[in-house]
């Protein structure tokens, strides 16, 4: 133990605990962070429970068996990984989108706005690049593929690892926030929802095919290292090193799937999806489906959606409402929640 340390230690080694009402004494402190942990009683005993404070502002709540990971350690520790190893050709996503409402940023980090409930900067992606371009389509747009890092204190999400691409030419982002479980379930939409009488249709249900060992092996894979292991002890250099070389594999898949979206059509199926799991404000922005309030005979209401447009191809639908989100501005995590849905409803 360093001295400094070992002075600290006997600063207060104890502490007083009122016996009546609510108190709460410092369980743990990240000085450089500003973030603590303090433990809650009652009438001078314990609770079980945790405050954490973030900048001196109070975020939320925590049993004692919640292990906390500040988000700039998190940042730390994966950077400090990436620098370690070059070949994986990483490097920070400078890139900025002023029309971004829902977030706040600094550099390749992005951050959770303040709201009614939690103060700013308690949820966080960070976004690295692959120094290369990759165009889809052919039509001279290239895309960036590379992962993004998210963490929160605020007990939102935990530690994760995930796919991500920026389009420069338009700001545009795309989060694979349910990529694992998209792994995990195969490509059942694109496979069993599109029309097999195309000869595109054809030629990316084989190509998935062919890349589906791959896939489900690889998900499982990481399933499996990641099970239980939200803010716990167990998550170790090991095994975040580990998921990003699973998660920068995962990336030529993501290839394949956004170059057979451009060949794909969009069909009633994914309208109808859009409708259904889009903020209802968005659903007039699409021009390429036509969406009417519904009445039940319950008296409940529904959308029902029309594709009015079929000469649509996926990867256009896909990018409308990617282009949505990275511009919206619905809050932080209901933005990362609706690319969650994206993801299922184009990705799987």
């Amino acid at each position: 133990m360093e001295n400094k340390e070992f002075q600290n230690a006997w600063t207060t080694p104890r502490q007083e605990v009122a016996q009546q009402g609510f108190s709460t004494t410092l369980y743990k402190d990240w000085d450089e962070y500003g973030v603590q942990q303090h433990d809650v009683h009652l009438n001078g005993l314990p609770t079980g429970k945790r405050h954490i404070v973030y900048k001196n502002q109070f975020v939320n709540t925590c049993s004692k068996q919640y292990v906390l990971l500040p988000n700039e350690q998190v940042i730390n520790t994966v950077e400090k990984i990436m620098k370690e190893h070059p070949e994986y050709g990483l490097v920070p996503d400078m890139s900025v989108n002023n029309n971004a409402k829902w977030c706040n940023q600094n550099g390749n980090m992005i951050s959770s706005k303040k709201t009614s409930v939690f103060p700013s900067g308690t949820t966080m992606f960070t976004r690295y690049v692959l120094d290369e371009e990759f165009d889809p389509t052919g039509d001279g747009r290239p895309i960036k593929m590379g992962i993004s890092i998210g963490n929160s204190i605020d007990l939102s999400r935990g530690f994760s690892i995930m796919p991500y691409h920026y389009r420069g030419y338009c700001t545009n982002s795309m989060f694979h926030v349910a990529t694992q479980q998209v792994l995990a379930d195969g490509n059942t939409e694109l496979v069993g929802n599109v029309s097999d009488r195309t000869i595109p249709s054809v030629i990316a249900q084989d190509n998935l095919r062919n890349g589906e060992r791959f896939v489900k092996e690889d998900a499982k894979a990481f399933n499996k290292a990641m099970r239980n292991v939200r803010h716990t002890k167990r998550l170790t250099d090991e095994l975040i090193n580990e998921n990003i070389v699973r998660i920068l594999s995962s990336l030529e898949v993501l290839k394949t799937r956004y170059s057979e979206m451009h060949d794909v059509k969009m069909t009633q199926f994914h309208a109808q999806r859009i409708a259904d799991t889009m903020p209802k404000t968005s659903l007039a922005k699409f021009d390429f489906m036509d969406v009417k309030e519904k009445t039940r005979e319950n008296g409940t209401t529904y959308f029902e959606a029309e594709l009015t447009k079929e000469s649509t191809t996926q990867w256009e639908g896909f990018n409308a409402l990617t282009d949505y989100l990275s511009h919206g501005s619905l809050g932080f995590n209901s933005t990362m929640n609706h690319y969650r849905e994206v993801d299922r409803i184009f990705a799987q």
